[in-house]
């Protein structure tokens, strides 16, 4: 039965954050895949997560659409995934929101073949995706548009399958260009190929890439379990800030990164971060444009309806 708007948001409690132990120490993390923009994550359950009180599970899946289902059929507590995905909740009716951002990672590049060195070059060339109707699809659109090309008139639109299939075809010569996530894109500039834009310039200077979610019910029986989460949250992108080799180490362990993609990747990602949970807000308006074209929603949604800000409005009174 799909919720209706006061349905929804008569779960949250308008108080003020709570200060004491957490309800529960054990509490289940889901993150939607391995991410290098997942760093303060793995820096907390290594490092934070213990002095917080926590005693928790982090575990990957393979896409938004696995850790939904996990955080909807309650296999896990909290989720960090992609705010499309937890558009996607809301839709179909899950009594679920958003309790902090922070995530501003615009992070992708568009990638071509040695011969396209601009965009005016890809006309009537192939340039690959993940899936239709994905946010790589979203996105590449954009970037089209913006650069005077028309989809699919101008530039074939293909489906390849995830970055990493994405960089083999681009590779292989396959498609001319394609739009790539760290650190393939990396790996593309090492194998010369060209730039031909990013996201944080052909699209929107910064993004609302993740947010952390629960269900209502779940935030609000546990109050104090997400403050200390997100206590150990913030302590984790302060020891990733001030000691890059705790950042790095646990980037290579988790993620199998060499110690020199480890480091590209600290140098990349930290600046991405905002401690205080907020979101991007110069960027939103695209964000709301492109996810309108996805046919996720008909306008912009109010914060009130994905985002519960207690603890952000509240951050200084938790906060370490």
């Amino acid at each position: 039965m799909e919720l209706t708007r006061g349905a929804f948001t008569s779960g949250l409690v308008a108080a003020a954050i709570p200060k004491g132990k957490p309800e529960r120490t054990t509490v289940r993390v889901g993150l939607a895949v391995e991410a290098m923009s997942f760093l303060p994550a793995y820096v907390a359950a290594a490092h934070t997560w213990h002095d917080a009180g926590i005693d928790g599970q982090l575990v990957a899946f393979r896409g938004d659409a696995e850790v939904a289902q996990a955080l909807a059929g309650d296999s896990i507590d909290v989720s960090f995934a992609s705010l499309n995905g937890l558009i996607n909740l809301i839709n179909s009716g899950q009594p679920i929101i958003g309790f902090y951002s922070g995530f501003h990672q615009a992070d992708f590049t568009f990638n071509s073949i040695p011969a396209v060195k601009r965009w005016s070059d890809l006309k009537g060339k192939s340039m690959g995706i993940s899936t239709y109707g994905s946010l790589t699809d979203a996105l590449v659109r954009y970037a089209l548009h913006r650069n005077h090309l028309e989809p699919e008139k101008d530039v074939q639109i293909m489906q390849i399958g995830g970055t990493p299939s994405s960089f083999a075809a681009l590779q292989a010569g396959r498609i001319a260009a394609a739009i790539l996530s760290p650190p393939f894109q990396w790996q593309a500039e090492d194998a010369g190929l060209n730039v031909l834009g990013t996201q944080a310039h052909d699209v929107a200077p910064d993004w609302p890439k993740h947010m952390i979610a629960a269900k209502t019910a779940f935030i609000n029986a546990n109050p104090n379990t997400i403050t200390a989460l997100l206590r150990a949250h913030v302590a984790a992108i302060r020891l990733a800030r001030t000691d890059k080799d705790v950042a790095i180490g646990v980037m290579v362990d988790r993620l199998k990164l060499s110690r020199v993609n480890a480091e590209r990747a600290w140098r990349f990602e930290m600046p991405w971060f905002d401690e205080r949970g907020s979101l991007p807000e110069k960027s939103m308006s695209v964000f709301w444009d492109i996810t309108k074209s996805l046919g996720d929603v008909k306008e912009a949604w109010p914060e009130s309806k994905f985002y519960d800000r207690r603890w952000a409005d509240a951050f200084r009174e938790w906060a370490p």
